[in-house]
């Protein structure tokens, strides 16, 4: 990614939010992570960051956001937060997308540089995950793995927790603490980053429904 301005940096996918800022030279001017929802710490974490920066939205010139997988609600309030401050500030913004389980699998390669394979997921539903794997040292696309796919997997596993998760870590699992502050360490990887038209959040491609069952109104 080649950065011309500053870039405000958003994440709200996983159980805290997490801003910050990045100058051309992607070296963080302030970042925070803050416990708590996005309706609740969104804005706070946005003002701090300004305020230790000495900068104001104005100054924004690219928005990084996490696409997903991750929390619903915090994923759609970083968005159309990003989405009104970009028409309130014009100034042809850019807009990159980068996805947590991508995230994930590169800080662990270049945590170990000796890794060839290994499996991330995290929660998406009950019996079923979100998931990435690592082949031969190359990360691949997100996908949606059920119970039964991933208990044939033998090899390294690590998982992701969820702000909501709907059941426990598979079995000998490693639980990764998200750090979305590693961006700035990942930014050789060309593949981090994807440039985009507006904010576009993850879509596993999977649709579910629930039965309706007809029943009487009561007051």
């Amino acid at each position: 990614m080649q950065q011309k301005q500053i870039s405000l940096v958003i994440d709200g996918s996983g159980s805290a939010v997490f801003a910050g800022l990045l100058n051309e030279q992607d070296q963080w001017l302030a970042k925070i992570d803050r416990a708590g929802t996005p309706l609740e710490e969104l804005f706070p974490a946005i003002q701090q960051v300004l305020h230790e920066a000495d900068l104001s939205l104005a100054h924004i010139g690219n928005y990084i956001y996490c696409e997903g997988p991750g929390s619903v609600l915090g994923l759609r309030l970083c968005a159309m937060a990003i989405e009104t401050w970009s028409r309130l500030y014009p100034g042809s913004p850019q807009f990159y997308k980068y996805n947590s389980l991508h995230l994930v699998a590169y800080s662990l390669l270049q945590a170990e540089s000796e890794l060839q394979r290994a499996l991330i997921v995290a929660d998406w539903k009950k019996g079923a995950w979100n998931a990435l794997y690592i082949r031969n040292g190359e990360v691949g696309a997100a996908e949606v793995i059920d119970d039964a796919q991933l208990a044939t997997w033998k090899g390294p596993l690590y998982h992701l927790p969820q702000r909501k998760g709907w059941q426990s870590p598979p079995a000998q699992a490693n639980t990764i603490r998200y750090q979305p502050a590693q961006l700035s360490a990942l930014r050789n990887h060309s593949s981090i980053l994807n440039a985009t038209s507006g904010v576009e959040l993850y879509s596993n491609g999977i649709n579910t429904f629930q039965k309706w069952t007809p029943e009487r109104h009561r007051a």
